[in-house]
């Protein structure tokens, strides 16, 4: 009966040996591909993130040059509001006749009134309404440039989003 007993033990270890080994070898063979496909993850993250920051680089240099041309048109606009208004102060820019001073005539000679003659300044324009008017249409321009350059912005955040970049 002993040798029964034993046998039976035997058997039960082996079992339960085999059993073991092959748990312990599924489950390794599971963990492994486990990390496999974790190693793969990473390895198409880190390449999409590669992908991420050249996409980000391409688009902070577009956004340079965006800004760039933007302060450039910006100086550029300014300096031709400048040069027209010195030019006009030197009277080698004219206003177009339309804008001219009217000649009044001296309707005010009539009244009497010991103030003089009302009308002997002429209608039209003063240097210093000119002036703001050429600095008004140069604020125009820089808001236009301005419209423009966000315009651009707007663009090229979308082509970011979308991932045509």
């Amino acid at each position: 009966m002993n040798i029964r007993l034993i046998i039976g033990l035997l058997c039960v270890a082996f079992i339960s040996y085999v059993s073991w080994c092959s748990y312990d070898y599924g489950y390794k063979k599971a963990r492994t591909e486990q990390i496999d496909s974790y190693e793969s993850m990473i390895q198409q993250l880190k390449a999409d993130v590669g992908k991420a920051l050249q996409r980000e680089r391409i688009a902070y240099a577009k956004q340079e040059q965006i800004e760039s041309n933007y302060l450039a048109k910006h100086k550029e606009i300014e300096h031709n509001a400048n040069s027209t208004i010195d030019e006009y102060r030197t009277n080698n820019v004219r206003l177009r006749e339309s804008l001219k001073a009217k000649q009044c005539p001296d309707v005010s000679s009539v009244a009497s009134s010991t103030s003089g003659n009302h009308a002997e300044t002429t209608g039209g324009l003063l240097d210093t309404d000119v002036e703001f008017l050429i600095r008004q249409a140069a604020r125009a321009d820089q808001v236009a440039e301005q419209l423009a350059a966000a315009q651009q912005l707007l663009e090229q955040d979308r082509e970011v989003c979308n991932g045509q970049t």
